[in-house]
């Protein structure tokens, strides 16, 4: 099919009458691609959603297309023109704004084989696409903010940060008072973040809620555990020493990798008597994650005590 006959099919019919996107964005990336390739095959679209600054990728290429020109791209520089406007730093590239009423939601941008009649059908697309896309994007922002004013990760039933980070601002001002001490740590499963692109969404998604059961079944009633980043669990246990809360990842370490063999992990671990501020608790073992990271051994615990300082723990583990 040449360009020229492209521009004598509706897109808009078409695209109106099959596409039916809704809050779960893996989904919906594979309606708006299989569309696309029908009704303006050799066209890629990407999206940059503004409330996270981030990127999406909607057809096959558009990653190796877009990747570029969207990485650190700023909030400021996210297109608000209501109608499809060249997009400077790609050839025959074009964006539109994607807005529910006033509020920004981001930006489509697109690009095509050159010709005029390429343009005419990415403009008939994009608008064809836009109501969808909007309200898609708009729920998905509303169902995040529900989420953020409850207690629980809705994927690893985990506290989500939102909710601990105010918790923990006021613990941590009780064991300044109190002289009690608590460690801190952060649990990176970076197997399973390097294969996530491999797994796809839904199953990388399957193995975190599996570790987030994991996890949940060992740790104490009286330990808190967040759904940190993407693939991180932030831990605090009340009352521990970091050479007590070794124990609690012996176990963690052990039955996390039984359960799947990418579920192998590195730990940064601190604990109040080197601080008692929050901000500096986290950062201070996010810090030692790195540190294990660079150690290049699985199962590494980085910590510190006051005998021996910093110190890097192998906990036991097959292979």
């Amino acid at each position: 099919m040449t360009v020229d006959n492209l521009t004598t099919l509706d897109p808009a019919l078409r695209l109106g009458s099959q596409l039916h996107l809704t809050g779960d964005w893996s989904k919906n990336t594979t309606q708006i691609a299989n569309l696309l390739f029908q009704v303006a095959p050799g066209v890629e679209m990407a999206a940059f959603w503004s409330l996270h600054g981030q990127p999406a990728y909607l057809t096959a290429n558009s990653e190796a297309v877009f990747s570029g020109a969207l990485a650190g791209l700023k909030r400021a520089d996210v297109v608000q023109s209501r109608t499809l406007v060249p997009w400077p730093g790609l050839d025959n590239a074009f964006a539109i704004a994607v807005a529910m009423g006033e509020s920004s939601l981001g930006m489509l941008v697109m690009r095509g084989p050159e010709g005029s009649a390429t343009e005419s059908l990415m403009a008939n697309v994009a608008q064809a696409l836009l109501p969808q896309v909007a309200l898609a994007q708009y729920a998905t922002q509303l169902a995040e903010e529900v989420e953020k004013r409850t207690s629980t990760d809705k994927l690893t039933k985990l506290w989500n940060r939102l909710y601990f980070n105010e918790r923990f601002r006021e613990e941590c001002e009780r064991i300044a008072a109190s002289k009690e001490v608590g460690s801190v740590a952060i649990l990176g499963l970076d197997d399973l973040a390097a294969m996530s692109r491999v797994l796809g969404t839904d199953e990388s998604g399957k193995i975190l809620a599996q570790a987030g059961a994991v996890v949940r079944r060992l740790v104490r009633q009286t330990d808190w555990v967040v759904h940190w980043d993407s693939h991180e669990f932030l831990f605090y246990f009340p009352h521990t020493l970091p050479e007590q809360a070794l124990d609690v990842f012996n176990r963690c370490l052990t039955q996390l990798q039984a359960s799947h063999p990418l579920l192998q992990g590195v730990v940064g671990l601190c604990s109040s008597q080197e601080t008692t501020s929050a901000r500096t608790l986290i950062q201070l073992a996010a810090r030692r994650l790195e540190l294990a990271r660079k150690d290049g051994h699985k199962h590494i615990v980085c910590f510190a005590s006051k005998a021996s300082g910093l110190q890097f723990y192998q906990s036991p583990h097959e292979g």
